[in-house]
């Protein structure tokens, strides 16, 4: 091979790897709950959404291949007539941490109201712009959630257009009348997380979210005292936007998400910030009060 084809096939595999699909998602589709299923349309439709999701540029950013986002989507179906679907979807994705072979939960979410059409050979076509398929909405949606969320983690308040992306499927989606997109018919459904993200009064979340990773996980590798206090600082605001909105499903996510985390993070901390690390999280997760108790051990 000549210089002038070595230097054209080196160029092209670069720009390839600058320009790799921001996504890398894993679709799981459980119809464990359905009787007589027709395996070839639940095998179609994951290759389908797989194909969807990692093959679509979802962002002007340029990614290579080891930066792409790793996600999961699990979707479990309870229901099925005809070419009607229903049941529950789990929406999980990861960070890797800055220099370390460990990777953080970003999100990790339960959505309850999962309804959905889908004829077998179908071609999954999608516009942002408008509302045609559930589906098509649902996934797009979580995945404009992911990418917020992952940008708002590398740089302040860097994942906005994504927000306001997932805000504008979420409106469309409303002449749907679906219960996943309808305002104030749940606290915990799609309306109310884009809803709590775009909060003045939790803004102050998604700098949690860019002090927590940047300044906390990321500062660890170099000193873990330093992150860990970067975190610890950060933490009376998370109680602080609870009394501001009382059950708020994005602040209640991001807490459980990194529950684990913080418990481990904290164990060889004074009594004193150990105490104050249980009363926050006490403040805002009651109910799961038995998980962090090892705080005041």
């Amino acid at each position: 091979m000549n210089l002038k084809y070595k230097f054209i096939f080196l160029f092209s595999f670069l720009c390839l790897c600058v320009s790799a699909q921001e996504i890398k998602c894993h679709i799981q589709i459980n119809t464990d709950q359905i009787e007589g299923t027709n395996k070839d349309i639940y095998n179609e439709l994951t290759n389908d959404l797989t194909e969807f999701v990692n093959s679509r540029k979802w962002t002007d950013a340029s990614f290579t291949e080891d930066e792409r986002i790793e996600c999961t989507f699990i979707f479990t179906l309870e229901e099925a007539a005809g070419e009607s679907y229903s049941g529950k979807l789990q929406v999980q994705a990861s960070r890797p941490v800055y220099n370390s072979g460990y990777s953080t939960t970003l999100f990790n979410f339960l959505d309850k109201n999962l309804h959905f059409n889908y004829t077998q050979y179908q071609r999954l076509e999608f516009d942002e712009n408008t509302y045609d398929s559930n589906l098509l909405s649902t996934v797009a949606y979580y995945i404009n959630i992911i990418l917020g969320l992952n940008f708002d983690s590398f740089s302040r308040y860097g994942g906005t257009r994504y927000f306001e992306k997932a805000e504008l499927i979420c409106a469309l989606a409303q002449s749907s009348d679906d219960a996943g997109w309808t305002a104030f018919k749940s606290d915990q459904n799609r309306y109310a997380l884009i809803s709590n993200y775009m909060d003045d009064r939790l803004k102050k979340l998604r700098d949690i979210n860019y002090e927590y990773h940047r300044f906390g996980l990321d500062e660890m590798v170099g000193s873990v005292e330093k992150g860990r206090t970067n975190i610890y600082n950060n933490l009376p605001y998370l109680r602080e936007m609870n009394r501001a909105v009382p059950y708020s499903v994005a602040l209640q996510s991001f807490v459980e998400n990194k529950l684990n985390e913080l418990l481990d993070m904290f164990k060889p901390a004074t009594a004193k910030e150990k105490k104050e690390v249980y009363d926050i999280l006490q403040s805002i997760l009651p109910t799961e009060s038995t998980k962090f108790q090892e705080l005041l051990n």
